[in-house]
């Protein structure tokens, strides 16, 4: 058992979350035609924010994990983890349909992630998460909130810790999202971190920071 929690992040919106007691969290698993290299992972619970194929493709996860993607709260190895319902568009759901924002609390961490959330939330969506930590953020803009849209909402959540996703790196394949450049600009204080990083409650910043994870 290790005394800390790790967040890897593996490119678009993909997260495994690994808990002190080694449960692993998995968050919208991607498909190839979103990067070249596919990583072969394994997690006990997998979360879908959307059935889109950049986000769905359970098959990456191996050894049968607990499947979620539907609103509400479901309690697996003893965590809760609350759907909430929001629009992939900024027409409600008119375009593209419906995301899920994942919440769920690991080790005393509090983590959200946003799928691929197309407008600003509704006020009861905002405080069922002004007690986040972590808040995993898209910035890429095209098929989610732009960069613009993402710094008002992390002002609106005050997290410890922002991690950008769903942009365009050198090995994306969808080509058609803002890189990380506008993003950075305008926070303009963040963190280069490496692709695994390790956290305790009791060590989070004090103030909120943008950390920047490598996706291999």
């Amino acid at each position: 058992m290790d005394n800390e929690t790790k967040i890897t992040y593996y490119g678009q919106s993909l997260f495994v979350i690994e808990s002190q007691s080694s449960i692993k969290i998995g968050i919208d698993p991607y498909n190839k035609f979103t990067r070249p290299n596919l990583p072969s992972l394994v997690a006990d619970i997998v979360l879908i924010t959307h059935n889109h194929p950049d986000h769905a493709n359970i098959s990456l996860f191996k050894d049968g994990p607990t499947v979620i993607k539907g609103p509400g709260i479901t309690n697996v190895k003893g965590i809760d983890i609350e759907g909430i319902s929001t629009y992939h568009d900024n027409l409600r759901g008119f375009l593209r349909g419906k995301n899920l924002i994942f919440k769920f609390e690991v080790d005393g961490i509090v983590f959200a992630h946003l799928g691929d959330l197309g407008q600003k939330p509704a006020d009861e969506v905002i405080n069922k998460l002004l007690n986040v930590n972590v808040l995993m953020i898209p910035v890429g803009g095209t098929f989610t909130i732009n960069y613009k849209k993402a710094y008002e909402i992390i002002n609106d959540f005050n997290p410890k810790v922002v991690i950008p996703m769903h942009y365009r790196e050198k090995d994306s394949k969808v080509k058609i999202l803002d890189n990380l450049d506008n993003f950075l600009n305008l926070v303009k204080d963040y963190k280069m971190m490496d692709h695994t990083v390790s956290i305790k409650k009791d060590n989070l910043p004090v103030n909120t920071e943008v950390w920047v994870l490598k996706s291999s």
